[in-house]
């Protein structure tokens, strides 16, 4: 009989194939330094750290390694006569505790980049550098206890079919790369259940995993699999027939040139805060400009929105020596660090710019939730046009500009917002948590997170009411896009675009 694992955490999708359990290094016997083997071992570790700038290590991790705090704490540990690999992980545990009670989101998320570093380490010293995922079999499950940042740099991903894990949330890394590959993930799951070479059906959708199931079962999954990335007919047809533009959510080049040749009209929502993230100064001018041409220039024509840095909240800089704050997601992020601080924005307008020479750009600003930040963000735009125009630059003189709407106050005076923007891009994601008041990151309320409930859609349909009553655009841009059933709705509701993730392109493209 078949085993069912249950959980309410996942990310949507089919797949199948076979359980490959990663099992982390154990505690070993490993025996504590003899005073007269302490500079040695102190030295063994320093070369160890020095030697670990690994292109595969996110710049936050290479920045964690160089921290005198986490070397002298290890340091210290040993002096004390504890073993190397005893040391490290005493070191990781009681930094990551501390940045976990510091009541900060986003110190909280680093205590896990604390363990991941660590963590390698330890692997180093103890001889058990060896990777993983290095010779992953192809249709692999890898299971593990929990996935780390690093490990999807390491991770095949044409090998694996999906992940299951017993911790982890939907919102990290491991998940946001996983879904950019349309790879579905179950999280929360009794691991212990299952075994190496077990072979299993997961299904991101029910957040279920199966244990080898009989073969009457598995035929039925596979031609699911098969229907899984294909929207219904009807809905396509639909689409179709509403004249829908498709476009894709990019994160990266990379991620716009995998859209492009995968179908999708052009670029609805280009991120551009990985440009800050993860860095100890924040990047120029000229750095952006570059990384702006290159996604315009990939798109080969077809137009892309940029929207300038959604930081803060779970999307901290520390470049930016944020204060911290009691609820972040409510506090200094986005469009209110943009206007804070001018200068920095005005070098990510003036970069973006002067890509929009190279193609159809878009530019568009988030968070909003009153007029005056839109027109306080336009005058700066113009500031900086004015500037170009000056220094004989040049620049598409009628970019557009335009929102997100993810906020319930945006939503109450979009017919204010519509009279002084060239579009609306309603951002599901927000709108829908704080519509609902509901954390969408937290399993205990994931009940009420949905972006077809009555309340949410209301809004949705305040916002097309008021574009079309001035004639601009309004597209959606949030993980709801890609849902069938919302699909129709969005269809029907008069909506102009949709942007969806690479993967679920497809689906409508094909």
């Amino acid at each position: 009989m078949t085993s069912i694992l249950k959980s309410n955490s996942s990310v949507g999708g089919l797949a199948m194939g076979t359980a490959r359990v990663l099992v982390r290094g154990t505690r070993g016997s490993e025996a504590r330094i003899l005073p007269e083997a302490m500079d040695c071992e102190r030295e063994r570790l320093r070369s160890l750290i020095a030697g670990s700038s690994s292109p595969d290590i996110f710049s936050a991790h290479l920045e964690m390694l160089d921290d005198p705090l986490l070397l002298e704490t290890i340091e210290n540990n040993i002096a004390e006569g504890m073993a190397p690999r005893e040391a490290v992980e005493a070191a990781a545990e009681g930094i990551a505790a501390m940045l976990s009670g510091c009541g900060d989101d986003y110190m909280a998320a680093r205590a896990d980049d604390v363990r991941d570093v660590c963590r390698g380490i330890v692997e180093s010293l103890c001889g058990d550098s060896s990777n993983q995922f290095a010779d992953i079999p192809d249709d692999s499950v890898l299971v593990a206890e929990e996935l780390f940042p690093s490990d999807t740099a390491r991770m095949d991903f044409s090998k694996v079919r999906a992940l299951v894990t017993r911790k982890g949330s939907v919102t990290s890394h491991v998940c946001i790369i996983a879904r950019s590959r349309g790879v579905p993930v179950v999280l929360g799951v009794d691991i212990d259940a299952i075994k190496d070479g077990d072979y299993l059906l997961v299904d991101g959708g029910r957040a279920e995993v199966r244990i080898n199931p009989a073969e009457k079962e598995t035929e039925t999954f596979r031609k699911g699999i098969g229907n899984d990335n294909t929207v219904p007919e009807e809905i396509r047809r639909l689409v179709r027939e509403s004249g829908i533009r498709i476009f894709a959510n990019a994160g990266s080049v990379e991620d716009i040139k995998e859209a492009i040749a995968g179908g999708a009209e052009g670029i609805g929502l280009f991120r551009t805060e990985f440009l800050f993230m993860d860095r100890n100064g924040l990047p120029s001018e000229e750095e952006q400009y570059r990384i702006y041409r290159q996604a315009v220039e990939a798109c080969e024509g077809r137009p892309i929105t940029i929207r300038t840095m959604d930081i803060g909240g779970d999307k901290a800089v520390p470049g930016l020596d944020i204060p911290k704050e009691d609820n972040p997601f409510l506090g200094m992020r986005a469009i209110r660090i943009s206007l804070s601080r001018p200068e920095l924005f005005k070098a990510q307008i003036r970069a973006i710019l002067r890509a929009s020479a190279y193609g159809t750009v878009r530019i568009m600003l988030p968070m909003i939730t009153r007029v005056d930040e839109v027109t306080a963000a336009k005058a700066l735009v113009s500031e900086c046009m004015e500037g170009l125009k000056a220094s004989g630059t040049p620049f598409d003189n009628d970019i557009k500009v335009g929102i997100m709407v993810e906020t319930p106050a945006a939503v109450l005076v979009s017919d204010l917002l519509a009279q002084e923007v060239d579009f609306f891009s309603i951002g599901t994601n927000d709108l829908t948590q704080y519509v609902m008041a509901a954390d969408r990151g937290n399993s205990s309320v994931s009940y009420l997170y949905n972006p077809l409930d009555p309340a949410v859609a209301r809004a949705v349909g305040m916002v097309v009411e008021a574009a079309g009553k001035v004639g601009i655009p309004v597209g959606v841009c949030g993980e709801a896009a890609a849902d069938a059933k919302a699909m129709e709705f969005f269809c029907r509701t008069g909506v102009d675009s949709l942007s969806l993730a690479s993967p679920s392109i497809s689906g409508l493209t094909t």
